[in-house]
C-alpha cells in the first residue's frame, strides 16, 4: 500500500509538470520546446503562426477533405482545454485522417508544449477565456 502510494505521488508531480494549465500562459522553455516541434510536424498543415489553410470551396474540394484550421485565435482551438488539445494532437481526429495521431511519434510532455506554442499565438484576453469559459468570458 505504502509504495503504491508512494507511485501514485511521483506519477502526479509528473503529470503536474508537464501538464500545462488551461487559463494560463505557458512558460517560455515549454513555448520554445513546442515551436521546434511545431515546425517540425505541424508547419506543412497548420502553416506559419498557426494561420491554417485557406478554405477550399465544398463543390471543388475532394469529398471528405477537411482544411487544417487554424490553431491561432482567429478560430476555435482556445475554446478546448489544453487537455483537450494535447489529446487531439496525440490520438488525431476521428472526422478526418488529415490530423493523424501523433501518439506513436510524440510523449505526453512533447503535445503539451506543442499546446504551449500554439497558446502562444493567443492574446491575453483569449488565453483567460480559455476552454469552457469561453461561453460566458466574451459576453463581456
Amino acid at each position: 500500500m505504502r509504495n503504491r502510494l508512494f507511485i501514485l505521488i511521483i506519477c502526479l508531480l509528473f503529470y503536474s509538470s508537464v501538464n500545462a494549465e488551461t487559463g494560463k500562459m505557458p512558460e517560455v522553455k515549454n513555448i520554445l520546446a513546442g515551436k521546434s516541434l511545431y515546425e517540425k510536424y505541424c508547419l506543412q498543415c497548420h502553416n506559419e503562426n498557426g494561420i491554417g489553410e485557406s478554405m477550399i470551396p465544398q463543390y471543388i474540394r475532394k469529398p471528405g477533405y477537411v482544411t487544417a484550421m487554424p490553431l491561432n485565435e482567429t478560430s476555435h482551438a482556445w475554446h478546448h482545454s489544453d487537455e483537450q488539445l494535447a489529446d487531439n494532437i496525440l490520438n488525431g481526429l476521428k472526422r478526418t485522417k488529415r490530423m493523424p495521431a501523433f501518439k506513436n511519434i510524440l510523449s505526453l510532455k512533447d503535445a503539451y508544449d506543442l499546446v504551449a506554442y500554439i497558446k502562444s499565438l493567443w492574446s491575453p484576453r483569449i488565453i483567460a477565456c480559455q476552454g469552457p469559459k469561453h461561453m460566458s468570458c466574451m459576453r463581456h
